[in-house]
């Protein structure tokens, strides 16, 4: 679901399972990431700064944004949140490398995927 009421972003409910550690969330995060793309995140990097357990949750709420859009990267801004939005559990950075699966190789991402991404470009300092 595209969410522009602030700035573009894209927010995904994700159920949750079991108790959820806070580098549980992550795996929550690359599912957002995964409804917003269509495939799984490979290679990159986090950044996660866990900020209220997660207690009883049924569904968690993560907001995607981009924070950047290289060549051959995406590093995706997210905080996730209890269903409502109103506790907050963590927020950081995930960055993902386009790599080719035949060459192991990185490649430009394609124009879809750019027009996609651009459109959910921040232009907020911050939103958590």
């Amino acid at each position: 679901m595209h969410d522009a009421t602030l700035n573009p972003k894209f927010v995904f409910l994700s159920p949750v399972r079991n108790l959820v550690e806070p580098r549980q969330l992550l795996e929550h995060v690359d599912h957002a990431i995964i409804a917003l793309d269509g495939r799984a995140p490979v290679g990159g990097d986090w950044n996660l700064e866990p900020l209220h357990p997660v207690a009883d949750e049924a569904t968690l709420r993560v907001e995607l944004w981009v924070s950047d859009l290289g060549d051959f990267t995406c590093t995706y801004g997210f905080v996730v949140t209890s269903e409502d939005g109103c506790t907050a559990h963590a927020r950081g950075e995930r960055t993902v490398v386009n790599i080719d699966a035949r060459s192991q190789s990185p490649v430009r991402w394609s124009s879809d995927f750019r027009d996609v991404h651009a459109g959910l470009l921040k232009d907020l300092p911050a939103y958590a």
